[in-house]
C-alpha cells in the first residue's frame, strides 16, 4: 500500500518525494520493519520508536523522528485505528457466494454480492443487502433484515423480526432477540409472559461476542448508531442505547432503562429497570446504578455516586483500620477517667 493513500486517509501531509513509499503492514514499534507503519499515541514510548525498525510512523504534529518518514496527525491514536482498518482483511473466510451446506430459505431476498459461510441457516421472508458477510453456522430466523456491508461473526443468532441496519458487525456467539425476562407470579409459581417487540440494531453499531439482547416486550429494543457493545454485554427488553455510546464487557443494563447518546459506561456496571442515564454521562466500573443519572455526570461506586464523592469516601475508608485504634484507644482513656473521677468522688 503507497503511503499517500494512508496520508490521505488519516488526513497528513505526506513528506516530499514520499507518497510512493510502499508500506507492507501496521505493527508495533517492537516487532515492525522498515516496510511497516507504527504509531506514537503517548510520549512516554518514544525510546521504543527511538529503537524501532518501522520505516514510517504516525505521529502527533510537531514530532519528529531522525531517519523515519513522519506522519503528523491531531491524534495519532485516531491515526491508528484509520491507518489499522486499511490493512483489516475484510475477505470473506469461507469464500464468495452461498456455501453448498448453508441452507436458504426460498422466499429470503439476498443480494448477488452476500458471502454466507457453512452451516449457516437463513429463514423465510428474510432480507439482505449488498456486500454483506455472514460466516459459519450462523441462524438467520425469519422476517429478519440486514443492510448492506454488515459482517456477522460465526455462531451468531439473529432471531425472527430483527432489524439490522448497515455497516453493522454482530460477533460470535452474539443472540440477538431472545426473549425478555418477563414473568408474573401465580400463586408459588412463575408464569413466563410472551414477549412481541423485535429488535433494531441501526447504522455503525457493533456489537461484541457473547453480547445477548432481549426483544422488546411491545415496542422495540433499540441500539443506536455508532453504539460500540463489548464482549459480554447483556440488555434486558426495551432497553434503548443512544447513539455513539461505548459499554465494556459484562455490564448488565435491566428492562426498559434508556442511556443517552456519548454515554461511556466501564465493565461490570449494573443497571436497575426504567431508569434515564442522560447524554455525555460516565459510568464508572463496577457500579450499581439504582436512579436517574443527569447528563455530562460523572459516577462510580456501589451504590453510584458522584465520582468525586466517592473518591473521597475510598480515601476515608482507608483511614478506617487507625481511627478504630484510636477509638479503642480514646474509649480505653475515657473508662480510666471515669474510674478514676469515681474513685475520687468516693
Amino acid at each position: 500500500m503507497k503511503l499517500s493513500l494512508i496520508a490521505a486517509k488519516i488526513c497528513s501531509a505526506v513528506p516530499e518525494g514520499k507518497g510512493d513509499v510502499e508500506i507492507k503492514s501496521i505493527s508495533s514499534p517492537k516487532l515492525a520493519e522498515v516496510d511497516d507503519i507504527t504509531f506514537l499515541s503517548d510520549p512516554k514510548y518514544k525510546e521504543q520508536i527511538d529503537c524501532s525498525g518501522a520505516g514510517a510512523v504516525i505521529v502527533k504534529k510537531g514530532v519528529v523522528f531522525p531517519g523515519k518518514i513522519c506522519l503528523e496527525v491531531d491524534d495519532p491514536y485516531l491515526g491508528y485505528a484509520l491507518t489499522a482498518q486499511l490493512f483489516e482483511d475484510a475477505s470473506p473466510l469461507f469464500g464468495d457466494g452461498i456455501h453448498k451446506s448453508a441452507f436458504v430459505d426460498p422466499s429470503a431476498k439476498i443480494d448477488a454480492s452476500v458471502s454466507i459461510g457453512p452451516g449457516t441457516v437463513i429463514g423465510a421472508d428474510v432480507h439482505i443487502g449488498a456486500n454483506t458477510r455472514i460466516d459459519a453456522n450462523c441462524v438467520i430466523e425469519r422476517s429478519t433484515r440486514i443492510g448492506e456491508s454488515v459482517r456477522i461473526d460465526s455462531g451468531a443468532v439473529i432471531r425472527y423480526g430483527t432489524i439490522i441496519g448497515s455497516d453493522v458487525l454482530i460477533q460470535s456467539g452474539a443472540v440477538i432477540g431472545s426473549d425478555g425476562f418477563g414473568n408474573a407470579k401465580s400463586g408459588a409459581q412463575f408464569v413466563r409472559i410472551p414477549c412481541f417487540g423485535i429488535v433494531i440494531i441501526e447504522d455503525g453499531a457493533e456489537i461484541g461476542a457473547c453480547v445477548t439482547i432481549d426483544r422488546g416486550n411491545f415496542e422495540p429494543t433499540v441500539i443506536g448508531k455508532g453504539v460500540k457493545l463489548d464482549n459480554l454485554i447483556h440488555l434486558a427488553h426495551n432497553v434503548e442505547i443512544g447513539a455513539n455510546t461505548a459499554i465494556a464487557a459484562q455490564t448488565g443494563i435491566s428492562g426498559s432503562t434508556r442511556v443517552g447518546e456519548r454515554v461511556i459506561i466501564a465493565g461490570q456496571v449494573g443497571f436497575v429497570g426504567h431508569i434515564e442515564i442522560g447524554d455525555d454521562s460516565f459510568v464508572g466500573a463496577k457500579s450499581g446504578v439504582s436512579k436517574d443519572v443527569k447528563p455530562k455526570a460523572k459516577i462510580t461506586g456501589y451504590p453510584a455516586r458522584d465520582f468525586m464523592t466517592m473518591r473521597r469516601i475510598e480515601a476515608c475508608m482507608s483511614e478506617l483500620p487507625d481511627l478504630l485504634k484510636e477509638v479503642k484507644r480514646l474509649k480505653t482513656e475515657l473508662e480510666s477517667l471515669k474510674n478514676a473521677a469515681n474513685a475520687t468522688s468516693v
